[in-house]
């Protein structure tokens, strides 16, 4: 066996091999349980921060409670509801839109020189701010002062823009806000040098004068509403209006009707079902595509939401529990709750107590924190894997020894052979 021809390391690391084998099996198992479960861990955590967010999203009533809008004609005004609009039916006649002060000022080409000294003020409703001309570069043109007041710091209202149009050139003048009080000033100091600019000003034309968007509202116009800009928030509770164009008549009239929004309340309560649903896949431990259907973590958390969820009686909203710790959506029943009780949702989700209260604190339990469940539940696994390392680390060292010691026997064994057979050999 342990002739000259013997290769005594892979005889060694044969026999280290079969000792190790049984040992090897345990890390290799341990080692693919924990990467099973920081996995698993990870994939829970990823489904419980996504329905945490939802909470977040639920605590603004907007996103529980939808309300749609219909008018009578398209390409007049864009309304939209949020959760505190009132259903009804409104009549609006939108007498004109608001509009930005727009002053154009000729000049004889757009390469002459500006004047190097002297100064011009701009200004919007009396906040004025001064252009210095020996500031201006050496050779300025209209395009270096048009960029000069753009970019002064103490503009803070006032847009210069070039036209050119059939072999003339405009610097447009033009207040940033729309809206009657947004009115445009402008001036010079009256130098000699600044004599071609004032008498731009002098005779400068009236592009859009600066006005309020005037709405009136009723069977008879009755009632008048202006707006600086062509938003209109908050003058019916909960309705944002956005005029695009004003009636040609002031006895047209635009109509519009609001009412909750069965359809749009439906899939906002159908993504809480499939969000809640996702961290049952993951961690409800009879499920047989679980990667934690033995993992107490995974159990604790499956337990602790049916529990909060069987609390809150949402039953009589469509929403039902099956013995798996799924959730469906009854529509039908939804349907029927919010015909009962147009606001009620708010209460069921943000009122004390409520489904956004519960959750939010509960899921804030699994993932906010260094003590929170599934951070210390990553947290032992990585002690744990951490642990067996060290152990693979010892005992790699010891099997090093195993083999080193096996070499050494089998090296001095074959050396005794060897002398034997040569002694042999003498006689």
């Amino acid at each position: 066996m342990f002739g000259s021809g013997i290769d005594v390391q892979s005889l060694a690391f044969q026999y280290v091999q079969v000792e190790r084998a049984g040992q090897d099996q345990i890390f290799k198992a341990k080692e693919k349980n924990y990467d099973y479960l920081l996995k698993a861990y990870s994939a829970i955590k990823s489904k419980v921060n996504d329905l945490r967010d939802l909470m977040v999203d639920f605590g603004d009533k907007d996103k529980i409670e939808s309300y749609g809008v219909t008018t009578s004609e398209e390409g007049f005004a864009n309304i939209t509801a949020g959760a505190n609009a009132s259903p009804g039916t409104y009549k609006v006649n939108i007498q004109q839109m608001a509009k930005a002060d727009q002053q154009s000022l000729t000049f004889a080409s757009e390469d002459d020189p500006m004047p190097t000294s002297g100064t011009m003020t701009l200004g919007v409703a009396g906040d004025n701010f001064t252009i210095d001309m020996s500031t201006l570069p050496a050779g300025a043109t209209l395009s270096e002062l048009r960029d000069a007041i753009n970019s002064d710091e103490n503009n803070t209202g006032v847009q210069a823009s070039i036209i050119r149009s059939n072999g003339s050139v405009q610097l447009m003048i033009s207040a940033k806000e729309s809206g009657g009080a947004n009115t445009l000033s402008m001036s010079t100091d009256g130098s000699p040098d600044m004599a071609d600019i004032q008498t731009a000003m002098d005779n400068r034309t009236t592009i859009s004068s600066a006005q309020d968007a005037i709405i009136n509202m009723g069977d008879n116009n009755s009632l008048q509403l202006t707006s600086s800009s062509n938003k209109f928030e908050n003058v019916i509770d909960g309705l944002t209006i956005d005029l695009e164009q004003a009636h040609d008549n002031p006895t047209d009239q635009l109509t519009f009707t609001v009412k909750q929004d069965n359809e749009a309340t439906k899939e906002t309560l159908q993504e809480f079902v499939d969000k809640y649903n996702a961290i049952m896949k993951e961690a409800n431990p009879s499920s047989t595509d679980s990667a934690t259907r033995l993992d107490g973590t995974a159990r604790m958390i499956s337990r602790q939401l049916k529990s909060d969820l069987a609390s809150l009686g949402l039953s009589e909203i469509g929403i039902k529990t099956d013995r798996g710790g799924n959730v469906t959506l009854d529509s039908k029943k939804l349907e029927e709750y919010l015909e009962a009780n147009p606001d009620g949702l708010s209460e069921v989700f943000n009122g004390p107590g409520g489904v956004v209260e519960k959750f939010e604190t509960r899921l804030n339990s699994y993932v906010r924190g260094e003590n929170a469940l599934l951070n210390s539940a990553k947290d032992s696994v990585d002690s744990r894997m951490e642990q067996l390392n060290n152990k693979k680390d010892s005992f790699e060292r010891r099997m090093e020894n195993r083999l080193n010691l096996y070499i050494a026997q089998f090296t001095n064994m074959q050396s005794a052979i060897q002398q034997m057979n040569q002694s042999q050999g003498m006689f």
